[in-house]
């Protein structure tokens, strides 16, 4: 009898949305989580006693192609120039489970920190956007 054999998440059963809108042809994102451990040291100790988190830093890497109709510029999610960024957006990215709809990771509190668009010979127009979160949840991935 045929089985379904998933036990491991793929990219292509994943939905990644940003401020609730699922970006057409986003080619990669990295989620990095950095809790700013600080080592703990008495005097006279090389070793560390405890590393005590100090600041915690989450951010997120986007990279995709720029669409004719649709880019994160028109979306709002990117700043036009420094005199919109002062306006202060900022919205929530999710990743999703595809198939059951369940809720992975979410970065509350995004907003944008920096990135590039890449227009190479030959090429399809790539653009990358670079965010930073106040807050996560979720124990999807």
């Amino acid at each position: 009898m045929a089985k379904v054999n998933l036990k491991v998440r793929s990219a292509n059963r994943i939905a990644v949305l940003l401020d609730g809108k699922q970006v057409g042809a986003l080619q990669s994102v990295r989620f990095s989580d950095d809790v700013g451990l600080e080592g703990v040291y008495g005097i006279g100790d090389t070793d560390p006693i405890e590393h005590v988190p100090t600041a915690a830093r989450y951010s997120i890497s986007l990279s995709n192609v720029v669409l004719n109709a649709q880019s994160l510029r028109k979306l709002g999610l990117v700043p036009e120039n420094g005199a919109a960024a002062l306006k202060g957006v900022v919205f929530d990215i999710e990743q999703y489970d595809k198939e059951t709809g369940e809720l992975l990771r979410k970065y509350s509190g995004c907003s944008y920190a920096s990135g590039d668009v890449d227009v190479t010979k030959n090429a399809i127009v790539m653009s990358s956007a670079q965010f930073m979160a106040l807050t996560v949840s979720g124990t999807g991935v």
